[in-house]
């Protein structure tokens, strides 16, 4: 996986964590899946997510990690006796969303691994452009 347990420690208690999973790591590992699977939605038009997901240790991208880490944690607050989730952890959730949808915008970039074409061996871009006159339906 991405994420690793020792990912969580800045931002919660291991005690804490295991409480909120009710010592079942099937939980934590259903959530990291999602949570690796919502981090992949956003970025597959601009990186290739396979090699990013693939890097362990210190090669992995931090604040892609952080990122993971936040939708994890809001993922198993979820599962908490009236949705009760901590404001921090709904504002975490939030600024993550709205930073992955910066980056799939092109607005915010990561410094992580670019589609390449495997044709002209150069970056490739699912998004185009052009010039071509507006059409009219009349």
């Amino acid at each position: 996986m991405f994420i690793t347990k020792d990912d969580y420690l800045p931002q919660i208690k291991q005690n804490n964590l295991e409480s909120m999973i009710q010592a079942n790591p099937a939980i934590l590992t259903s959530a990291e899946a999602m949570a690796q699977d919502t981090l992949k939605s956003y970025l597959f038009d601009r990186y290739d997510t396979a090699k990013i997901v693939a890097t362990t240790g210190t090669e992995r991208n931090m604040h892609l990690v952080q990122c993971g880490v936040n939708l994890v944690l809001h993922l198993i607050y979820q599962r908490l006796p009236n949705h009760r989730i901590a404001p921090h952890v709904e504002a975490a959730y939030n600024e993550t969303i709205n930073f992955l949808e910066r980056v799939a915008d092109g607005k915010n970039g990561l410094d992580l691994p670019r589609r390449i074409n495997p044709e002209t061996g150069k970056n490739q871009n699912t998004f185009r452009w052009g010039s071509q006159a507006k059409r009219s339906l009349i």
